[in-house]
Parts: structure tokens; sequence; C-alpha cells
């Protein structure tokens, strides 16, 4: 007799966001474009743009978002299997942000006197694709968790939307970052097989 295999529950079990602190409010926007506030406001539910300093990219932001959510869970580096980045505005064609991500955690770790050595182990990957590549680095790492409930899988969005001045999109552009904890017994909230 086939019995289905028995996975344990795994899903979100921590979020941390970096949101830069530069911001355009959207009502300033709507009065220079000539727009109605209003449909920019209660029509698409906009509040402000914000926008990186000069000192922030996709990485950097990411990077203050998997860092927040290191410290706050004590992740040591052999708990952490995988860093997945879902993205559509990468920085180089062939190096990842999951790549630049693992150099961050090294630096924070080596300044702690941690052992980076099961930091080897780790898979670093990249998922472009706009609007779901966070969404496929989510899915794969909880099928991931569920073979290997012993590691976390971190989950990571960044992006910097930037549209052409007047154009139809300037609206809804904006920078931003989020790093997912992925693991067993998760605290926030368990996932499914089940994706509508």
């Amino acid at each position: 007799m086939n019995q289905t295999p028995q996975f344990p529950k795994v899903g979100i079990d921590d979020i941390s966001v970096y949101i830069p602190s530069l911001y355009l409010d959207i009502q300033d926007l709507a009065h220079a474009r000539g727009v109605d506030p209003n449909k920019l406001k209660k029509g698409l539910g906009l509040e402000a743009i914000a926008v990186p300093d000069a000192s922030e990219d996709v990485i950097t932001m990411a990077g203050e978002a998997l860092l927040d959510l290191v410290e706050k869970n004590d992740i040591k580096p052999g708990e952490i299997g995988r860093i997945y980045v879902g993205t559509e505005s990468m920085v180089d064609g062939s190096k990842p942000i999951a790549s630049y991500l693992l150099g961050i955690l090294e630096k924070y770790y080596q300044k702690g006197n941690i052992d980076i050595s099961a930091m080897r182990h780790i898979d670093a990957v990249d998922m472009t694709f706009a609007c779901i590549g966070a969404i496929d680095a989510l899915q794969n790492s909880l099928d991931w968790v569920k073979l290997n409930p012993d590691q976390k899988a971190i989950v990571v969005s960044t992006d910097w939307a930037k549209y052409d001045l007047g154009s139809p999109g300037e609206c809804t552009q904006g920078a931003g970052a989020f790093a997912v904890l992925v693991s067993q017994d998760p605290g926030i909230l368990v996932i499914d097989n089940n994706w509508g």
C-alpha cells in the first residue's frame, strides 16, 4: 500500500523589512503632474514613493533586511542552508545579489568572532523575474525546508523600480527590501502545497 510521505509543517517564521528613509509624498507628485491626488491615493492606494539615498541600492537594502532578520532570530551560520533572492533589479549580470549577501553575512559573523566555515554550504541564488521572483524563491525554499527540516532558508526580495519621468508608471515606482525566514514549525504562517 502506497502512503503519501508526511512532511513537517513549514512556512514563514519571521519577516524583516527595510524601506529607505527618503520619500516623495504622492500628493506632491500628483500636484506636479496635474493629476487628482485622490486618483493616486484612493484609486491606487499610494501614499509615498520610497527613494534610495546616494549610498543605497538593492544590495544595501537587502543587506539591511537580512541582517535585521539574522539578529532578531540569533541565526547561526550552520543553520542557514540557502539564501534565495527574488528581484527584477540586477546590479551585475555575472554575480547574483545573493552572493553579495553572503559576503555581508560573512563580515557580520566574523565581527562577532563566529566560525563561518559552515557558510561554504549555503546555496545562494537569484531568481530574476518581475513581480514573481520572490514567490518562486519562496516556493522553492518551502520545498527545500520540507526535505531538510533541520535547516532554515532565507528568502530576500529587493527592488528599486524606476520609471521615466511623466510616464504612466511613475507614480508606482519605489524601493525597498524584505527578508523572510523559512523554517519548520514556523511562528507566523504555515504554508501548505495548495497555491492559488
